[in-house]
């Protein structure tokens, strides 16, 4: 056989070999993320890095239903894209490796949207991880139960990986609640107790749960089981101005700290107002306070919560009556919340709520 038939046989077995490297996806990690894109995804497979010589530079690119991105990092083993933005919804991938012919993966991707809206909100004013310190030696704990009572699964949101655990990479993480079951303090719920004391619960059907939410100075348990605290659902939200009526301003006996959380906004504006509750005509005391959190997007898990001490309040030089009615006005248009005063017993450490009217 002559050189050149030799040189034309090796060219085209190089060529053929090179045919028959045509790209494969086996699978996409994580294979779902949020809507408005950013997420990290891995393309695994194989033959996936450019053969071809480009004057420009030609990355592959992946397409996500009908957006296409460039590949961030490339191997033939692995190509790492950032998923552009996307409606939500299942969406087939695409592979384009230049000089290659594409690779489709059917229903390869899901776009899932804010999605809360397909659970009901609840708050929880006040949730603790673990005990925490308060004033005159008292130890308190919050004490949870949530039951399934339904005939399918409950989600709930948004959840955190235990510690140790490998948990898929998706948004929101969820925990299912099977019928005929009870969740009571689950560890993987909230993050350690901080400024907001509360949680934002989302619950798939909400029709199907029922749930009780204790606080209590744990080193008197003896001398009282805790006070119930309001678990408050979308329609018990307020809007308009709420009223909280006889609170008793005995900073000698109490303490007094009225809550206010917003459930619309991450900041919302409100003024508040404390009248004499004998008297009608103008308010003893005036001031504003802004409810803030910095979680921003859907599932956030706390309400923007603002507080006022009223038993530091009480130390400003001026004749307090002996009981007030407090008036809560919303600055913030559109606003949604709930707020009560808790009157914590100085002696026994047992709380008493006054809530809106």
């Amino acid at each position: 056989m002559s050189r050149f038939l030799l040189s034309v046989l090796v060219l085209f077995t190089t060529l053929a070999a090179f045919a028959q490297q045509t790209p494969i996806v086996t699978d996409l990690q994580p294979n779902q993320g949020p809507s408005d894109g950013g997420t990290l995804v891995v393309v695994r497979g194989d033959h996936l890095s450019t053969k071809v010589v480009c004057i420009l530079p030609c990355p592959p690119r992946v397409q996500f239903g009908d957006v296409t991105v460039d590949a961030v990092e490339e191997s033939d083993e692995r190509l790492v894209v950032t998923t552009p933005a996307h409606a939500p919804g299942v969406v087939d991938v695409t592979v384009f490796i230049p000089g290659e012919e594409p690779f489709l993966l059917k229903n390869g991707f899901t776009f899932v949207g804010d999605g809360d809206e397909a659970y009901e909100q609840v708050l929880l004013p006040i949730y603790l991880k673990e005990l925490v310190p308060g004033a005159n030696g008292s130890q308190w704990r919050t004490d949870f139960r949530i039951r399934n009572h339904g005939t399918e699964a409950v989600l709930l949101a948004p959840w955190e990986c235990p510690p140790n655990m490998a948990c898929p990479p998706v948004f929101p993480l969820t925990h299912t609640l099977l019928p005929n079951r009870t969740l009571h303090n689950p560890q993987d719920f909230s993050s350690r107790p901080g400024a907001n004391p509360s949680r934002l619960l989302y619950v798939s059907k909400p029709d199907a749960v029922s749930m009780s939410l204790r606080v209590g100075d744990v080193s008197r348990s003896t001398l009282n089981a805790g006070t119930d605290l309001p678990i408050v659902r979308p329609h018990e939200l307020l809007r308009g101005t709420a009223q909280l009526f006889d609170v008793p301003l005995d900073a000698q006996s109490f303490r007094i700290l009225l809550r206010v959380y917003d459930l619309a906004y991450t900041k919302a504006d409100f003024e508040v107002r404390l009248y004499d509750e004998r008297r009608e005509d103008e308010p003893v005391h005036v001031t504003l306070l802004t409810a803030t959190t910095p979680q921003q997007g859907a599932f956030r898990s706390e309400a923007a919560y603002a507080q006022l001490d009223i038993t530091d309040l009480l130390k400003l030089r001026k004749a307090w009556p002996a009981t007030a009615r407090i008036e809560i006005l919303p600055r913030t248009p559109g606003s949604r919340y709930w707020a009560f005063v808790s009157l914590t017993n100085n002696q026994t450490q047992l709380v008493t709520l006054v809530t809106p009217q």
